[in-house]
């Protein structure tokens, strides 16, 4: 296994970026906020996000096999099966030759139609954020370029498309 790092024309925001989950069985949709620091603040005061806060992206999966939400967070990121191949946090990765992949097949192996090459356009991807990582086996993704501008707009606008 190796692990890739993956650049944005974005920063994940290292505070807060509340990523927010939409799926239903063919589509998922990460939400979060992006960095964006005011460059005549001074470190004295602490910005709490809200809903209506503006500075998100928004990513779409292409068909996705699994996902995982949770722990850890960027304090425990050590503790992560894949923390000795590199693992970030506050970053979008991709693994190559993934395990979780690799237990994909054998899990669907059972099916009477399987077939090994039906999962070889599946990619693993991690971003980690602060308190959180979100993992997925998806064909690949694409950053939706009309987006909300806010959290709210973008959830809103998210679940008319599911």
């Amino acid at each position: 296994m190796k692990i890739e790092q993956i650049k944005e024309d974005f920063d994940i925001d290292v505070g807060a970026p509340m990523p927010t989950i939409l799926s239903n069985e063919h589509h998922i949709y990460l939400i979060f906020y992006v960095s964006n620091v005011d460059p005549n603040w001074d470190g004295s005061t602490v910005h709490m996000r809200t809903e209506n806060d503006e500075g998100i992206v928004t990513v779409k999966f292409d068909r996705f096999a699994q996902f995982k939400f949770g722990n850890p967070n960027d304090e425990s990121i050590n503790g992560h099966p894949l923390y000795e191949l590199g693992l970030q946090p506050y970053s979008i990765q991709k693994v190559s030759e993934s395990k979780w992949i690799k237990d994909l097949i054998k899990m669907n192996s059972v099916h009477p139609y399987h077939k090994d090459e039906q999962f070889s356009k599946y990619e693993h991807f991690i971003f980690f954020f602060h308190d959180t990582c979100f993992e997925i086996v998806a064909e690949g993704y694409s950053i939706a370029k009309s987006s909300e501008t806010t959290m709210k707009g973008e959830i809103e606008r998210i679940g008319k498309l599911l």
